[in-house]
Order: structure tokens, then sequence, then C-alpha cells
């Protein structure tokens, strides 16, 4: 008989995005190990996308159960003369002026909403919860953040009926690096980080994505352990274009691009070597404007294409197409501690990557682990074009873009990461039984 493990994700399709994937994977591949999921999320929650196309990947077999939210956002957008509950992305860090009513919304939003503005959600679980604890016999519960509010969840579930509790971190929470920009008071800052003390020295078992995370986290935790981010290998079987012929040499960036992304070293690298009449520059999402007026500084506008967004399967497909994709982790405090799931679909693809960020940080350490070109520093314009000319003049002598034939990303398949998360579950459930 399966033993029932009860997740709280305030990210699920339909939302879509990055954020959607864990643990619409992790409920996919549980079964396979022993584990039943019942998922809990939100019935309308403000997501900056929406991938109708996700709903196709839930299994008729599994339980979800959507609950009513507060959202604060819908107030904010409404005094903005907007419809709707959607944040901007990018709009924190953002380098644009911005209004009186902004800064004073933005003040709110960072010292009256604390961990964060989803905690509406938090009651409304735990009433989900009650019910279904009652109904079934659930062996363990699950929290994922962000939002960070969620764990709150796991906090007053542990202590009512004490079940065996995984609190589960895909970023950072205090250190989360938007949080050294918005305008928090010390009074906050002292609460959210005595909340985030208080989910990791409760919650039975703490799992994060990188080993950075481990580190930060792992002298206030019980027990952490680090379960990877990844990729579907499913996702990937529909498409071979290993031997497709292209007309220009195509650099893509899926995903949002922040003002901490700007690349500058790239974009003069691209102006300097010889390969504009025969390259494209394609962002599929949201990119900011620092971004955008970079590019256009050093004269590349006329190659340059944006997308706002395209569902999951149709991402995974241009990241296949594409010659080279770009990669980049945020420049800012702690940046090697970031491990964007990103990195493995563009892994899974096989495309040539060129690749920013701290060069001794976690995302380094994998890029080394699966035989990919080197992490290039910031400020590293000789490396930036000595990568950029190696593609290119694969490209200009094939005129198809160069794939990597091995399989040294396997280890990071949502499969395999799924069987790891299995193990912890079990380890927890035989502790309990003892």
């Amino acid at each position: 008989m399966s033993k029932k493990v009860l997740i709280f994700t305030y990210y699920f399709p339909p939302a879509g995005g990055v954020a959607v994937q864990r643990f619409l994977k992790f409920s996919k591949y549980l079964p396979e190990f022993g584990w039943e999921p019942i998922i809990v999320t939100v019935a309308n929650g403000s997501y900056p996308y929406y991938d109708e196309s996700l709903l196709k990947e839930l299994s008729p077999s599994l339980k979800i159960y959507r609950t009513k939210t507060f959202e604060p956002f819908e107030f904010y957008n409404m005094l903005k003369g907007k419809k709707g509950k959607s944040m901007p992305v990018v709009s924190v860090g953002s380098h644009q002026n911005k209004s009186f009513f902004q800064k004073i919304s933005e003040y709110i939003r960072a010292n009256f909403f604390v961990p964060d503005a989803r905690m509406g959600w938090v009651s409304y679980a735990v009433k989900q919860a009650e019910e279904i604890i009652k109904r079934e016999r659930i062996d363990a519960i699950i929290t994922t953040g962000p939002p960070h509010s969620t764990h709150l969840i796991g906090l007053e579930l542990k202590e009512r009926f004490g079940l065996k509790w995984i609190a589960d971190f895909r970023d950072p929470w205090t250190g989360i690096f938007y949080n050294n920009i918005l305008p928090r008071t010390e009074s906050t800052k002292q609460k959210d980080k005595a909340l985030e003390t208080k989910v990791l020295q409760t919650a039975d078992l703490v799992t994060v994505i990188s080993p950075g995370m481990k580190r930060e986290f792992e002298d206030r935790a019980k027990r952490i352990e680090v379960v990877m981010n990844g990729f579907d290998e499913e996702d990937f079987k529909t498409l071979d274009v290993s031997h497709n012929t292209q007309d220009k040499f195509t650099i893509r960036y899926v995903g949002n691009l922040m003002a901490s992304q700007n690349v500058e070293v790239l974009w003069k690298a691209i102006s300097e070597v010889n390969v504009r009449k025969e390259i494209s520059i394609e962002f599929i999402g949201r990119v900011d404007n620092a971004v955008k007026k970079s590019i256009t500084e050093n004269g590349l506008s006329d190659f340059v294409s944006y997308i706002d967004f395209v569902d999951h399967g149709k991402a995974i497909q241009l990241m296949q197409e594409a010659s080279m994709l770009l990669f980049v982790i945020p420049d800012v405090k702690d940046g090697a501690l970031i491990l964007t799931g990103k990195l493995f679909e563009y892994l899974a693809s096989k495309t040539e990557m060129i690749s920013f960020g701290p060069v001794n940080g976690n995302a380094a350490d994998i890029l080394k682990q699966t035989g990919r070109k080197c992490m290039i520093g910031f400020a590293d314009e000789g490396e930036a074009k000595k990568q950029l000319e190696a593609a290119f003049n694969h490209f200009n002598q094939t005129k198809t873009a160069y794939k990597y034939s091995d399989n040294s990303e396997q280890v990071f398949s949502r499969r395999n990461q799924t069987s790891i998360l299995s193990q912890l579950l079990q380890s927890l459930y035989t502790s309990a039984k003892r």
C-alpha cells in the first residue's frame, strides 16, 4: 500500500514558469517510489504567467485541492486601474524611476506582509488540510517555498497533528536577493529572521536545491539535505534537432531577465566580434528595461527580438533549436549560492551554453561536472569573446549548432531526484514507526 504525502505548493498548474516544475514533476514520479502525493494549492493565485498546457501533465488519479486565498495584489492593481492579482515579475530591482505610489506600495509590501504578501493563503490551506487529515491516513507533509509563508502551514500542522514535516526551500528566505532592495525596516528583518529560524528548527527535515543553500541553513536546521532541481526526460524526447541546419547563429535566453542579470560584457563582445550580420539574439520572457538599454547602447537592437511568454513545451523546443543558450546567475550578494531550475533544462537540451556568474559558485560546479564550457565572470570580456567565437566558428563551418553527445546531465533527471526525495520521506516514515 502506498504511503501518503500531503504537499502544499502555491505554484501549480495552470500557473506557468519555473517555480511550478519542481513539485509538478515530483508529484508525477512519487507514485513510482511508493508514495501517493496529495496536492493543496490555491484556486486562483497571483501568477506571473499561466500555462494551460501543464494541466495535461497532471495524472487523473492525482488528488488536488484548490483553496481560496487572500491576495493584496488585487487591491494594489485596482488602485493602479488594472485588473487581476498579478504582480510584475521584474519590478523589484528595476532601474526605472519609481513613482510615489510605487514607493508607498513597495514599503507596505515589504513591511506589512511578513514573510510575504501571499500569507493570506495560510488559514485557508490549514483549514483544508484539517479536513484531509481527518479523512486520509497522511504519513508526511511537505511545504515548499517561495512563497515562504507556505512554511507557516507546516508549522501549524506540525503543532496540531505531530506529522513528519519536510520544509522545502527552492530559494533562500531572508537571504533572497530582492530583500536587499526592498525598503524593509529593522523590525521587519528581525521578525522575518525569527520565522525562518522557527521553521528550520521545527521541521523534521529541510530540503534545499544546492550545496550553498545547505551551508546557509545547516547551523539552524535539525536535519538538512540537498534535492536538486532537474529536467524531465519525457519533455526532451519529441524533437531531434541534432542535424538541423540554420540560417543564422541564434543566441537565446529563455526566462525572465532582470537588471542584475545584465551581461554588458557579452553585448560588448558581440558588438566587437565580426558576427553581427549573421547573428540573432532572442529573449523568451520578460526583460528589464536596463538590459534593453544596454543592448541598444552597444548597437545590437537590430539583431534582437523579444517574445513575452511561451508554454513549457515550446520553451523546451526553443532551447533545443538554439545555436547557443545564454545562462546568467544574478550579479548579487551570495550569487554563488544560486542554482536555478533553468540550468538543468538547458543541460538536457544539449545545446552549447555561454554562462555568466560567480566562477566558484554552485552553478559553475554543475557546468564543470557535466563537461560544459566554464562559467564566465561578469567582467571577463576575453573569455566571453573566446567562447562566442568558438561557437560561431563551428556554426559557420557546419551551419549547425554544436550538440553535446554524452549523458553527463542524467543524474539530474526528475525521476532520479524524486528517488532521492522518496528515500528521505521513507527515512522519516521509518523513524515515526519506531
